[in-house]
Order: structure tokens, then sequence, then C-alpha cells
């Protein structure tokens, strides 16, 4: 049977002990390391915005702080540099309840502006970017004309969608409750709390060394074009998803179980001989894209 919660925080009377977090530990700041050829840098990146929208909605906060990590190990050992900012919205109005999640305000943002050449500068620097939603981070980040070039040259990874963390016996994938699995809370929805609880959490196991590995593997995306309607349950079965603007199902598999996905479509999706899915190859560098 598996726990919900780490060895070191399940007491023998079958209570938690449950932590708050507010800054990284100093002790990792002042870490004495000498860089070498096994030691490379990375960021963690998270972002404020006023929808989820990545056309029509913008940033208005951003935090991102470079990490020391180990290049063949796989584990983070030192957090250096950091930037964190508001910003104050240009088209769009913060809504009440992006108020109410992040308790930013109009107020708050007014005359606020972000750096972009500090996070250009910062992604450039860096190996890989690391959110825990990369799929709503970096279209949001890549609509920033200064960020587009530099952010489509790195490879992004994410920490929601590359750790099988249900098969680790945990309920949720959200991090703020990953967090309260691992023995510690915050108060989230503040960009650089975010990130530090992110990396909090990394830092309680082999999650990091997890990601990468994922993030190395390739990847199909497959569209069931004109599949037919009493399949739905099926291909949600299968953990397809419904991809609204093009108005149908789809799923990012790995490229070892394409075959397998093949025979499961032609036998129990599409009429015999109707095949009309499409695969695409992701490139790596193209993984959580818009």
């Amino acid at each position: 049977m598996k726990k919900f919660f780490m060895d070191k925080i399940y007491n023998e009377d079958h209570s938690v002990t449950i932590s708050e977090f507010t800054k990284l530990p100093e002790e990792l700041f002042t870490k004495e390391i000498e860089m070498s050829a096994e030691l490379g840098i990375c960021s963690i990146l998270d972002t404020e915005t006023t929808g989820l929208n990545h056309k029509s909605d913008e940033i208005i906060e951003i935090a991102i702080r470079k990490w020391v990590y180990h290049k063949k190990e796989h584990y983070l050992v030192k957090p250096i540099e950091e930037y964190a900012e508001l910003n104050e919205p240009v088209n769009v109005e913060i809504p009440a309840i992006i108020t109410e999640i992040t308790g930013i305000t109009k107020d708050d943002v007014k005359g606020k502006k972000i750096d972009w050449e500090i996070v250009s500068k910062m992604i450039s620097e860096s190996d890989f970017i690391l959110a825990h939603n990369a799929g709503f981070d970096r279209p949001m980040i890549e609509a920033v004309s200064q960020l587009r070039e530099v952010s489509a040259s790195k490879f992004w990874a994410c920490s929601f969608k590359q750790v099988d963390w249900a098969n680790k016996g945990f309920l949720s994938s959200k991090q703020e409750l990953l967090s309260v699995f691992h023995g510690f809370h915050y108060s989230g929805h503040r960009a650089l709390t975010d990130i530090d609880a992110l990396a909090n959490l990394l830092l309680q196991g082999d999650y990091l060394k997890e990601i990468l590995a994922n993030a190395k593997v390739k990847q199909i995306r497959i569209d069931c074009v004109k599949a037919p309607f009493d399949s739905k349950d099926l291909l949600k079965s299968k953990s397809f998803f419904w991809n609204a603007p093009s108005k149908f199902w789809s799923k990012l598999i790995a490229e070892t179980e394409l075959e397998e996905m093949k025979v499961f479509l032609s036998d129990e999706v599409y009429p015999a001989g109707r095949m009309k899915a499409e695969f695409t190859a992701i490139e790596l560098r193209d993984r959580f894209k818009a």
C-alpha cells in the first residue's frame, strides 16, 4: 500500500508534521562550490498572469532563479541569481478572480515594469528552463517579443508533466498539494515563493533526475481527426484530451508507444480502413510550446 506522505513526516501515532515554508535554507546560498564540467546552470521560472490565454492575457509578475545543478547526477546544488518583478498590463485589466487567487491588485502593479533584458539574459545563460506547468508558462513567455527567440532556443522541462506523481502514490500533481504531501505548506500564487517552494519540493527526492530523463524521451502528438463521436469515452479512458480550438481529441505519447497506439486506433476507434488520425513528431526543444 502506497503512502501519500514521506516517512520523515509520518508519525507513529498516524499524524503528520507540516511546517511552513517561507524561504530556502540559508545554508544552500552559502554552500561553497567550485564550478566544473559536472556542474551547469538551469533556471526555475514562474509567471502570474491576467488569465489563461497566451494570445490575449498578459504577465503581471515574473520570478526566475538560476540554480547550479549537477549535470550527471541531475540534482539542484545551489541557488544563485534571482529576479522578481511586477508588471502593469497594457491591454488587459486584472480580473477580480486573479486578484483573489494571487493577491495582486491594480494598485500593486501600477507603474511597475518587468525588465525583459534581465529575464532574457538569465534564460540565455541556462541549460534548461524548469516550470511546474511549462505548458502554461512557456507560451506566456514566448508571447513576449523580447523573449521569444531566446526561449525557443532552450529546452523546457515540467515538474507537473514529467514526474509520474500518481504512480508514486500522490493524489494530485498540483504544487501546493505535493508540498503538503512532502511536509510543508506555503502562501502560493506569488511567483518568487512558488519557484522557491518548487525547488524545496525537488530537493526532497530524485525528481529532477526523472524530469530530465523524461525530457529526453522523443514524443509523438496524436490528433484524432474525424474520430467517430461515440468514441469519445474510449479516448478519454486512454487519457486523450479534447483540443477545443481544433475540435478533435489529442494525446502526447512516447515514440516507443506509437505502433501500439496505431493498432488501438485502427481496431477500436476508426471504422476499418478509415484511419484519419494524424501523427506529429515533437522536437525536444519544442516541448510545451503553444
